[in-house]
């Protein structure tokens, strides 16, 4: 048991920054639930704890390369909404979404990621159906809990601890 969460948490320097990391998005995955908004400041705290981990872990090219593609991440949702809202008067994605993809691609990687919103756009898709079948009307999606679930699948896949059929690899 203690192996696979090693496994499962494998980065940086020690398993426990990316178990940290990890906590942070959840956190702020279940305050965005709850509230509909994701504070910065854990955010923050987490994409410094995570470079330095690279840094002290990896060196400072690996440090540089996994915080450029988090910046990249956030920027490329941010360059979405912005042109979604210019056309359609109307924001696609909310900035938190973008700030919380940031840091689990400067924590684990563009794969995980990836898998954090192609999945998690089925669970959520999922989720409204059933919330529609009980009769519950769904107004707002708060996207960053499923973005976790996305996320755990992800680490799950992309660690090795779950396989795919053959054509999919890693």
């Amino acid at each position: 048991m203690f192996s696979l969460l090693l496994q499962f948490f494998s980065g940086p320097y020690a398993p426990w920054f990316s178990a940290a990391v990890y906590l942070i998005l959840l956190g702020v995955a279940l305050w965005d639930a709850r509230t509909g908004v994701v504070p910065n400041i854990p955010l923050i705290f987490g994409a410094v704890v995570m470079t330095v981990a690279r840094f002290m872990g990896e060196g400072w090219q690996k440090a540089l390369i996994f915080t450029l593609e988090g910046l990249g991440a956030w920027l490329l949702i941010w360059l979405f909404n912005e042109i979604w809202y210019r056309l359609l008067k109307k924001d696609a994605l909310g900035m938190g979404d973008a700030k919380w993809t940031g840091l689990a691609v400067l924590s684990f990687g563009i794969v995980p990621a990836l898998f954090a919103w192609f999945a998690g756009a089925w669970i959520a898709i999922l989720w409204i159906g059933g919330c529609w079948l009980a009769g519950k009307r769904i107004r707002k999606v708060y996207y960053a809990p499923f973005l976790f679930c996305g996320l755990t699948i992800g680490l799950l896949i992309a660690r090795g601890l779950v396989k795919l059929p053959y054509p999919f690899t890693f």
